[in-house]
C-alpha cells in the first residue's frame, strides 16, 4: 500500500519533507538569512555574468519562511518552498512543503481538464463508432505533454532544493 501511495505522489508536482537538525532556532534563522534575499518585482540577472550573492529570494518571518530559487528570467515551474521551524528539546524540526505557483496550478488544471474531457469524449466516440478514427490519441498526447511539462522541471528543481536545504540545515 505504501508503495502505491509513493508512486502516485511522484506523479504530482508536490513535495513535503521534514528536516531534523541539532541546530538551535536562531542558528537555523541565521543560516536561512545567509542564503535568502528579499524578493524584488524585477530582478535583472545577466545570463553569463556573476551569480547572485544569495541563491534564494523570499521572506522569513517568525517561525515560517517562503522562498524560491533565483533564476534567469521568470520560470513559474520551479517550486515555491514554504517552511515552518519547530523547536524541539535538542534542536529543531523544519517542515517543508514545495508546490507550484498558484497561476501555474490554475493553468495546469484548465489544460488537463480540457484535454482530458475532450480526449475521453473522443475515446468514447471511437469505441462506439470505430470509423471515427483514433482522434483521441493526439488529444491524449496533449494531456500527457501538459502534465510532463510541469512535472519534470518541478521534480528536478525540488530534488536540488531538498539536497541544498538538507546540507544547509544539518
Amino acid at each position: 500500500m505504501l508503495k502505491i501511495v509513493k508512486f502516485f505522489r511522484s506523479l504530482i508536482p508536490f513535495e513535503s519533507l521534514t528536516i531534523t537538525t541539532s541546530l538551535t532556532f536562531s542558528e537555523v534563522l541565521r543560516r536561512l538569512d545567509e542564503v535568502v534575499t528579499p524578493p524584488k518585482v524585477v530582478r535583472i540577472i545577466i545570463p553569463f555574468g556573476p551569480p547572485p550573492a544569495k541563491p534564494y529570494e523570499g521572506t522569513i518571518s517568525g517561525k515560517t519562511f517562503t522562498i524560491n530559487r533565483i533564476m534567469i528570467g521568470r520560470n513559474l515551474l520551479f517550486p515555491i518552498i514554504q517552511g515552518e521551524i519547530q523547536t524541539q528539546q535538542f534542536g529543531c524540526s523544519i517542515k517543508i512543503r514545495m508546490t507550484l505557483h498558484k497561476i501555474v496550478i490554475g493553468i495546469l488544471i484548465l489544460w488537463l481538464w480540457t484535454t482530458g474531457s475532450i480526449g475521453m469524449f473522443a475515446l468514447f466516440a471511437w469505441l462506439v463508432e470505430p470509423s471515427v478514427g483514433a482522434i483521441f490519441l493526439p488529444i491524449l498526447g496533449m494531456f500527457i505533454f501538459g502534465w510532463l511539462l510541469c512535472l519534470i522541471p518541478f521534480k528536478r528543481e525540488a530534488k536540488a532544493a531538498t539536497k541544498f536545504l538538507s546540507i544547509l540545515l544539518t
